[in-house]
């Protein structure tokens, strides 16, 4: 398996509905400000502040935190996008 690039899943705390994004960006052309309670700026302020305070590893194949604050509506994690090497494939 090789790593591909990082998908963003934000997951609303009150339903539980999870999306997948591939970035922050990416998440204030489908909800704005209103809807996540925070600006873009400010989140990705946080979620850089997070990984730093947390020591979130970049590098690993599992799914990680990288925010979550106690008044958010929802919970950001990071997960690699897991590719399979065509060299490995069983034929």
């Amino acid at each position: 398996m090789k790593k591909g690039q990082s998908v963003i899943l934000l997951t609303f705390k009150e339903s539980g509905e999870t999306y997948v994004f591939g970035s922050l960006s990416a998440i204030y052309a489908l909800y704005g400000v209103e809807q996540l309670g925070i600006k873009y700026t400010s989140l990705r302020n946080a979620v850089s502040l997070y990984i730093k305070e947390n020591n979130v590893d970049k590098d690993t194949n599992a799914s990680q935190v990288i925010y979550d604050a106690k008044k958010s509506l929802f919970t950001l994690r990071r997960a690699p996008l897991l590719l399979a090497d065509k060299s490995d494939l069983k034929k």
